[in-house]
């Protein structure tokens, strides 16, 4: 019996939470004015943003329906699809449409900065794929996770920057450290040569040996292992051939999600070299 009430307040809490998030997602652009520029697909900006309690207005001239101006001071988003606009608002964030659905997608207001007029959008993300474990997640949706969590996002583009020229003048640390050493190893063998050569025998310390402890993680998951083994080796005919499949299928999973990895590790080192030259040429 208190196994059953256990299982019901867990059930309890956790349709509170659904609905919880339900009427947070519902109220997601809640105190949020939004104006349309005339190029942007109004008809579904509208009713999304309406749908998740934001207000929405237009230019007159366009269609019926407005209820405010472009010279409302208290719009908050005006939405625009074109690289530039001439009159700008001080009070207002200029941004492209993807904000609005990628934001409804994410069931969070994403940052603006990543949709600014002329600012290279992020790929689009599906909200009805859901990754496994294996599968290959790309780092913009590691970035929304992270952001859903209420963390601070890694791998922004400033930031993968400095890191290159923290690398760069790491590895010319590092180069400088082994040259040091190089020219350590060469002086002392010049020094033992010299002494061979007058007849003399080089010094030799002799240290005493440390007790090598046995790694406790380790031998357990040898154990483990060991005992994997022997488990599969005792399975019958017909659940060694699933289990097979089955890991045939992981590994054919991960394969894939390791392609995945290699083509957009590729794909970003050519984006940060193209923009490396870009930067030279405006130099």
């Amino acid at each position: 019996m208190l196994l059953r009430s256990q299982e019901d307040v867990a059930d309890v809490e956790a349709r509170e939470k659904e609905q919880r998030e339900q009427d947070a997602q519902r109220n997601l652009f809640e105190g949020l004015k939004f104006y349309l520029n005339r190029e942007v697909p109004r008809e579904s900006l509208a009713f999304v943003i309406r749908c998740f309690g934001g207000q929405v207005s237009w230019d007159k001239s366009l269609c019926i329906g407005n209820t405010y101006d472009v010279t409302d001071e208290t719009i908050t988003h005006h939405i625009v699809d074109r690289p530039n606009i001439d009159k700008q608002y001080i009070n207002r964030y200029y941004i492209q449409p993807q904000w609005v659905y990628d934001s409804i997608n994410g069931k969070i207001k994403l940052p603006v900065e990543d949709y600014f007029l002329g600012v290279n959008l992020p790929p689009h993300l599906s909200p009805f794929v859901e990754e496994k474990d294996g599968d290959y997640v790309p780092p913009e949706k590691l970035k929304l996770m992270a952001l859903q969590r209420g963390e601070k996002p890694e791998g922004d583009e400033l930031e993968d920057e400095e890191d290159d020229d923290d690398e760069d003048d790491e590895e010319d640390e590092e180069e400088d450290e082994m040259d040091e050493e190089e020219a350590e190893e060469e002086s002392s063998l010049k020094k033992i040569e010299q002494q061979r050569g007058q007849g003399k025998m080089p010094s030799v310390k002799v240290t005493p040996g440390a007790v090598k402890r046995e790694d406790k993680k380790r031998t357990d998951l040898e154990e483990k292992a060991e005992e994997k083994r022997l488990a599969i080796m005792m399975m019958k005919k017909k659940e060694k051939y699933l289990y097979d499949k089955i890991m045939f299928g992981k590994k054919r999973k991960v394969r894939e999600a390791n392609k995945l990895t290699a083509k957009r590790k590729s794909h970003d080192d050519a984006s940060k070299t193209e923009k490396k030259k870009k930067k030279a040429k405006k130099q």
